[in-house]
């Protein structure tokens, strides 16, 4: 196999956040989010160095279960990912538990798409429950469940906010060509999060985070399509245009970072904490933590490098043998009315 080879559709999927530059941040933020009127920065995950899809076919065919609310229901997301009140409560759940007579149980439990996907993925193959109603995945593994069939086929008659309110950009996606499988919930950027208390000054480019000084103090993401990505700009080359010999380069360029200790660990979102308490002065991240951070660290940054970013799309999935998925699409449904997004932005 030869390093010059252009990457098939499915290696390309690995890269399917896409660049994104300063020119097309003030562009891109109107579709930061899933509803038109409720695009967020908040949330934060990420890609990762998993395979692409297989060739099982998706979970297919009309859905079929009772219309009949449950009690209590599970929803589990990414950590930061949501409006939060007074640590613990979150305002739009409160909102949607009253509203139906329901309990929702939200998790968050996914740090990683890859680290999940490992927890989970002998019972999806078993054909076993899970134990969730709806999990929140990158683009590229939301993908890779559809093509395994691990995604339930989405009833739309009773998703009519999200068919009139989701934005044009996230519709047709190639992971999910019919909007069948997914329902967007929420964009954002990666880029560079910092303390400029700590580092002594404004950081723009990859590259500032091997200053010397910084030894130690730095992460970088498990999310392989992040860290790769984000380093292939700082060399000037284009992620969504890559060729394996160009991936390579990006790994070249990282070596000597973790040889030399530079780079303190690879994380998921579990950056976050050592950010927050300056054990991290600066590292690779998602914009929608760093938002979240700051309420009470005012002090901490994000951003887009200016060679460029990533940027990403979180999806809801109703995993293969949900058992409340009725819940789930009125979930759905009742986020992407605008004042509720509003309310989770």
């Amino acid at each position: 196999m030869s390093n010059e080879r252009q990457l098939s559709d499915l290696d390309r999927m690995a890269f399917a956040r896409g660049a994104l530059t300063r020119r097309d941040l003030l562009r891109r933020a109107g579709m930061a989010g899933g509803a038109l009127a409720g695009a967020s920065l908040l949330a934060a995950c990420g890609g990762s160095s998993g395979g692409g899809s297989s060739a099982a076919a998706s979970s297919g065919g009309a859905p079929s279960f009772p219309h009949t609310v449950s009690s209590s229901w599970t929803f589990s997301n990414w950590p930061l990912y949501i409006d939060t009140e007074k640590k613990t409560h979150h305002p739009s759940l409160e909102a949607f538990d009253k509203k139906y007579n329901t309990t929702t149980k939200y998790l968050e439990d996914i740090e990683d798409n890859d680290s999940f996907f490992g927890k989970v993925k002998a019972q999806l193959e078993a054909g076993q429950s899970i134990d969730r109603d709806i999990v929140t995945l990158t683009d590229w593994m939301a993908g890779k469940w559809v093509a395994l069939g691990y995604a339930e086929t989405l009833d739309k008659s009773l998703l009519p906010n999200v068919e009139a309110n989701q934005t044009s950009a996230l519709r047709g996606r190639s992971i999910d060509p019919d909007d069948s499988h997914l329902v967007p919930w929420q964009s954002g950027f990666t880029g560079i999060a910092y303390n400029p208390k700590l580092t002594g000054g404004e950081l723009t480019a990859i590259s500032d985070l091997w200053d010397p000084k910084f030894k130690g103090k730095v992460t970088c993401l498990t999310e392989m399509r992040d860290t790769l990505g984000l380093v292939m700009l700082d060399l000037g080359i284009d992620p969504a245009q890559c060729t394996v010999d160009d991936a390579q380069k990006a790994v070249d360029a990282l070596q000597p970072q973790v040889d030399s200790g530079q780079i303190r660990k690879f994380t998921g979102n579990d950056y976050a904490g050592d950010l927050a308490k300056g054990n991290v002065v600066a590292c690779m991240g998602w914009s929608g933590d760093v938002v979240q951070l700051q309420f009470d660290n005012p002090d901490l940054k994000f951003a887009i490098p200016d060679k460029g970013g990533m940027i990403w799309t979180d999806n809801m999935i109703v995993p293969k043998g949900a058992q409340n998925p009725y819940n789930a699409h009125l979930w759905m449904n009742f986020y992407y009315q605008p004042e509720i997004a509003a309310m989770v932005e």
